[in-house]
């Protein structure tokens, strides 16, 4: 595989939200009047760095795997506060748990987008609140070529989110219902071969 076609993956596999070469677990609580917690947990594979380095850290990772940044995007965005970080080592992973509290929804997409893009919006129609999240959005899928690279390399990785709400959830177009808590799961070879816009919505 050539260096190139690396790249090409990393782009790819990288430009979803929260995506990264293991898992990730993601938890969102929305109070009443809209503030609330990210927690994020993920993993990333050690070789998957060493590939990395030819300069993906700040380019295409979107969470980043050092503390300051994280304590740097706290300061810089309004109404986001980092409560905690801890980083832990295996022999074959580096494993990275986050939270923040954010006070607007603003904030909230300043964690979970690594650019100016509206991943999540959160509003009020009738007597229902709908959340709504971008996962992707491709305009072509990725190449044969990228998605037999993937499928060897994470061939069952998953995008794991939970969403955690003041009220009982009354509907999800994805994944499943627990009281005031929805979760769903994305695969990410199928993320990367589709060319469908993939939204999650959850109504209140």
């Amino acid at each position: 595989m050539n260096t190139k076609i690396v790249k090409l993956l990393l782009i790819f596999s990288l430009s979803f939200f929260l995506v990264t070469c293991i898992d990730i677990d993601t938890e969102i609580i929305i109070r009443q009047n809209f503030t609330g917690e990210i927690s994020i947990k993920y993993s990333i594979s050690k070789d998957f760095i060493n590939i990395g380095q030819i300069d993906i850290y700040d380019a295409f990772l979107p969470l980043p795997i050092e503390e300051r940044k994280y304590r740097e995007l706290a300061a810089n965005v309004n109404g986001l506060v980092l409560r905690s970080f801890r980083q832990e080592e295996t022999e074959a992973e580096l494993l990275i748990t986050v939270r923040y509290e954010f006070s607007n929804i603003d904030a909230l997409n300043a964690v979970i987008s690594n650019s100016n893009d509206t991943k999540i919006e959160v509003q009020s129609r009738g007597e229902r609140v709908y959340y709504t999240q971008k996962i992707s959005n491709n305009d072509k899928p990725a190449s044969e070529e990228v998605l037999k690279f993937a499928q060897a390399l994470f061939p069952e990785r998953y995008v794991k989110l939970r969403l955690i709400v003041p009220q009982n959830i009354q509907t999800v177009n994805s994944g499943a219902i627990r009281g005031n808590s929805a979760e769903v799961s994305y695969n990410l070879i199928q993320l990367l071969a589709t060319t469908d816009s993939v939204t999650w919505e959850v109504s209140w």
